[in-house]
């Protein structure tokens, strides 16, 4: 009897550091050089190079869901966000991509940003940004015949569309940005 209870401590205990360790929040660093660039053969040479720092945590869930909280800080881009109010929580879905929507409050009013998705991998250590056009009303649209991406890390525009197409795999659901 004290066996049986004894291993079925040790089984719960295994469970518990299981979970506390896999739900441990983990520290996200990156300071890369990507690419910016608008797909379509009609733009080849038109890429830039950008730095991309994210910082923050990664926090995953017991179910799995994982939450980015952070900020990311993309050179050259026109955030229309106070910078003090940058702080972005992500949710990614199961396929690892999700919005990146800054929620901000100016003069005492609410608003959102949503600048696009951003796809990551298993560890991230890459990403690929889809970044919205914006219209006259301010509405976001992106294509993926010409859309705009940021991908890091990357020194080229093919490395950059390899990236794009490996992390949004399932959402292209077979077809190949160019």
């Amino acid at each position: 009897m004290k066996k049986l209870l004894l291993g079925s401590i040790i089984i719960l205990g295994m469970i518990i550091i299981y979970f506390v360790i896999s739900t441990y929040p983990r520290d996200i660093h990156i300071n890369a050089e990507g690419m910016k660039y608008r797909l379509g053969n009609e733009n080849i040479g038109k890429e830039e190079s950008v730095r991309i720092k994210i910082d923050g945590k990664l926090y995953k869930s017991i179910a799995g869901n994982k939450t980015f909280k952070g900020i990311i800080t993309i050179e050259g881009e026109e955030i229309p966000v106070p910078e003090n109010q940058r702080q972005l929580e992500i949710h990614f879905r199961k396929e690892r991509y999700g919005s990146v929507v800054y929620t901000y409050i100016e003069d005492g009013k609410p608003y959102m940003f949503n600048y696009g998705t951003i796809y990551i991998d298993k560890s991230f250590s890459k990403a690929t940004f889809t970044v919205f056009d914006r219209m006259d009303n301010n509405q976001g649209t992106w294509s993926a015949d010409n859309g705009i991406m940021i991908s890091v890390p990357a020194y080229d525009r093919g490395e950059a569309l390899g990236i794009s197409n490996m992390l949004m795999n399932k959402y292209l659901d077979g077809y190949v940005l160019k």
